[in-house]
């Protein structure tokens, strides 16, 4: 096959490798020229992929993990009702996050922290803040986790990367699918 048909082949949109080429240059289109450019002309701080369903609101499970939870310790519901992205957050989506003085992150508010050691990003919701000698520290929890996980209480705020102010559906799922494929290797 010459170089000419080779590339028409592959451009052709009618073949699976074809389908493969133009999912491959979507992702670096996104990835390395539109992402790119929304850093430099915004005030957007940071960007993270949802990679787990630690955020997904699933019914009828989100009545247990989440409504029940935040009324068993207390929370006012119709508070609740207020909070940022009401329900939840799907998985394979990109969370846009800024950064905010320490004193802007408020119960129920979403953010992206790194969890010491590892590098990791966890986007979850706050669900109690401390403020200890004028420093701040937050527990939070994934909306459809029973419990907030261990590594969820007292976050510093000098781990926080940002609070979640938008999320695009869809855009996460290259980032989702090589974290789930890398977790099985």
């Amino acid at each position: 096959m010459d170089a000419k048909r080779a590339v028409s082949y592959l451009l052709s949109g009618n073949n699976v490798y074809s389908i493969l080429f133009y999912i491959i240059v979507i992702y670096v289109v996104v990835t390395y020229v539109a992402l790119p450019s929304v850093y430099a002309l915004s005030p957007l701080d940071y960007i993270s992929a949802v990679v787990s369903s630690s955020m997904v609101h699933s019914y009828p499970s989100i009545q247990l993990t989440y409504y029940d939870w935040l009324e068993l310790h207390g929370y006012n519901m119709s508070a609740v009702s207020s909070w940022p992205f009401p329900g939840g957050i799907p998985l394979g989506s990109i969370a846009l996050a800024y950064k905010v003085q320490p004193s802007q992150i408020d119960v129920g508010d979403v953010i992206i922290y790194r969890v010491e050691g590892t590098g990791e990003d966890i986007i979850h919701r706050v669900v109690n803040v401390t403020v200890v000698n004028g420093a701040y520290y937050y527990t939070t929890k994934g909306d459809a986790n029973p419990y907030s996980l261990p590594f969820e209480y007292n976050i510093p705020y000098g781990n926080v990367v940002g609070k979640v102010g938008q999320v695009i559906p869809y855009l996460g799922y290259p980032k989702y699918l090589l974290y789930t494929i890398t977790s099985y290797i």
